[in-house]
């Protein structure tokens, strides 16, 4: 089944083209940065393609970018100000065949289905796979790329709206009628890397090695899909008649005041299974708390050693 799945979104070729835009990029910033050579970037429109090996080869060339204030410079002036068409491409605010936008005609103009096109999400998708590879090269992790890529489509924020700077500035007025995306993910401490530490100017990793070590981005593209169950926390049968036969033993006393004998208490504890793990997840929490408190005695005498000893 696991090759099955792995077969089915290969042939999506949607890996593919994350890996030739990976290669792009990679090829892009190997000229800048040890041939010395300028690159020229363009695509049909100049806003696709361009926008994505552009600001991917300046997050492997520059560890400014990899910072969270300079990955949202770095999508402010390659796709925003650049003119990416976030309207176009993700079909704000419209239903399927419906054509005109968000001011019917005057934002994003158009609405043709043909031009819908998740570009900026395989962007984020090329950017998984590097925090992914070298996280400690990212200020941010993967889950400030997932909650970035949920608000692209929740316009909830109007960072990623309309085609243009103009639209956004000068016909929706979205600076002062929205909030900013930037400020939101700025605010939650839980997106920022702990294991942040190379801040080496480049980041330029074997082509080879970084292609072949692509993987799909899980979180995001499966994130609608059914997620695992905790594994069961119950114990093997062998273990559990011991622990069980072991308390029994020893004249274990219930609540009610009454002596626990074998006979009837290994028939109770498989009388069902939520009753089995949890008497054995209570078992496993007793313990621990008792190697807890016996470590919290080691150090109240070692600090009293300390403290004759001064």
């Amino acid at each position: 089944m696991g090759g099955s799945i792995l077969q089915n979104v290969e042939e999506t070729k949607w890996l593919s083209h994350v890996r030739l835009i990976l290669s792009a990029s990679w090829q892009t910033a190997f000229h800048v940065r040890y041939n010395r050579l300028p690159v020229l970037l363009h695509c049909s429109h100049g806003w696709d393609r361009t926008s994505q090996v552009a600001a991917l080869a300046q997050l492997l060339l520059d560890g400014y970018y990899r910072t969270k204030e300079g990955f949202s410079v770095l999508i402010e002036k390659d796709f925003m100000a650049f003119g990416h068409p976030f309207h176009t491409r993700c079909g704000h605010g419209m239903g399927k065949g419906e054509r005109g936008g968000v001011a019917a005609g005057q934002v994003g103009g158009g609405g043709d289905e043909g031009q819908l096109s998740p570009i900026f999400i395989q962007f984020l998708d090329c950017c998984f796979q590097l925090v992914n590879q070298y996280p400690e090269y990212f200020q941010f992790n993967a889950e400030y790329l997932l909650v970035l890529s949920e608000h692209v489509y929740s316009c909830r924020f109007g960072t990623l709206l309309c085609d243009t700077e103009r639209e956004r500035e000068l016909v929706a007025g979205i600076r002062q009628r929205t909030h900013c995306l930037w400020e939101y993910l700025d605010s939650r401490d839980d997106l920022t890397n702990p294991g942040y530490y190379k801040e080496a100017d480049s980041l330029m990793m074997p082509l080879p090695t970084l292609l072949r070590n692509v993987t799909l981005w899980v979180d995001r593209h499966c994130m609608y899909g059914p997620k695992p169950t905790v594994r069961c926390l119950a114990p093997p049968v062998d273990e559990l008649c011991r622990s069980v036969s072991a308390s029994a033993g020893t004249g274990a006393v219930m609540d009610d005041g009454s002596d626990v004998g074998v006979n009837n208490t290994i028939p109770s504890a498989f009388a069902g299974a939520s009753q089995t793990t949890m008497q054995w997840a209570l078992a496993q929490a007793e313990q621990w708390r008792r190697v807890a408190d016996s470590r919290q005695r080691e150090i109240i005498d070692l600090k009293k050693k300390l403290v004759l000893k001064d």
